[in-house]
């Protein structure tokens, strides 16, 4: 019966243990259902003029 009770106690440690593992900080307040086809991050930055234009240049070799 001793071990029995060796083996309930280890069981029921393991199981705290589990359990805890789903309450790490930040783990909290994060959403558990999303909607399809709504970004709710951050917005991204605005590129300036400059910016659009060095990307347009660098894309513009790879037209064929």
């Amino acid at each position: 019966m001793a071990k029995a009770t060796r083996v309930a106690v280890w069981l029921a440690i393991a199981g705290i243990a589990l359990l805890a593992q789903g309450c790490r900080e930040d783990e909290q307040n994060r959403p558990l259902t999303y909607d399809k086809g709504v970004y709710r991050g951050q917005p991204d930055q605005a590129l300036d003029d400059q910016q659009v234009d060095a990307l347009r240049q660098r894309t513009a070799g790879q037209k064929f």
